[in-house]
């Protein structure tokens, strides 16, 4: 597996906080079968904001010299979660190499939790525009997307993929993303499961449990998809090959709306 969104990087952000912890979780990883782990530190979210951002790669040699020591066989490599802002796309010129994953033409945005602004399909339309493809970061975290899931929907018709959390599946965020994450992949809006690990104790990068009970909702070839052939493809800057055709949650809801009185009328009879 393939663990696209982790915060595995000591000392960059509210993730790993020395590189101790940065190993135990890699070992933690590798032990759920994990092979490959993007390390995505938070980028313009309150206080990460690192002027020098090649501390990224200095991080990340560091955490595998002492992850071959420790014949620890997880492969790191360099991303980021980039948080909305208004000056989103100067700094994508800027920096890009640093804020996409693994050099590909895919990076992470992440919203607020309460709020998605107007402007973003105007701001999703800039990215591809400037050739990055966006990946919407936990989007069930997110109170708009779960209680409005036609919105997202119209983002991911315009293109943009998503990520789902490993953690959503069991309900450590709450009752409200667990319900919007499992609503999400019935309606073909979940795209990849990452981690989002941030420490060893509570958000581990544990990938296997999601995809079991994702397969309940999708079936075993394609719950694996969201953490190996999708991942993959990411990293060697291609097409995703699990790109099911995403359902529109407001024909859903005509569609049963049209079957009330029907029953209503059988009842009375």
């Amino acid at each position: 597996m393939i663990d696209l969104h982790c915060h595995i990087l000591p000392g960059l952000d509210d993730g790993a906080q020395n590189l101790e912890e940065a190993v135990e979780m890699a070992g933690i990883a590798e032990r759920d079968g994990i092979e490959k782990i993007v390390a995505t530190p938070h980028f313009f979210r309150n206080n990460f904001v690192h002027e020098d951002l090649s501390i990224i790669k200095e991080r990340r040699r560091e955490l595998s010299r002492a992850l071959e020591a420790k014949n620890i066989q997880v492969e790191i490599l360099c991303g980021a979660e980039v948080h909305i802002s208004h000056n989103l796309i100067d700094e994508i010129r800027k920096n890009r190499s640093y804020l996409v994953l693994n050099q590909s033409s895919y990076m992470f945005v992440e919203f607020p939790s309460e709020h998605v602004f107007s402007g973003v399909k105007e701001l999703f339309f800039e990215l591809m525009s400037e050739g990055i493809m966006p990946i919407i970061a936990h989007p069930e975290r997110n109170s708009v997307f779960a209680r409005n899931p036609s919105f997202l929907y119209e983002l991911v018709q315009m293109g943009a993929l998503t990520q789902a959390n490993s953690g959503s599946f069991s309900g450590i965020y709450g009752s409200e993303a667990e319900e919007a994450v499992f609503r999400f992949l019935e309606l073909n809006l979940i795209h990849f499961i990452g981690s989002d690990g941030h420490n060893r104790r509570s958000l581990v990068p544990r990938l296997s449990e999601a995809v079991k009970r994702a397969e309940i909702v999708l079936g075993k070839k394609e719950a694996k998809a969201l953490v190996a052939d999708n991942p993959r493809a990411v990293l060697e800057d291609r097409e995703i090959p699990y790109l099911p055709e995403p359902v529109n949650p407001n024909e859903i809801q005509k569609k049963i709306k049209m079957k009330i009185p029907f029953f209503k009328v059988r009842s009375e009879e």
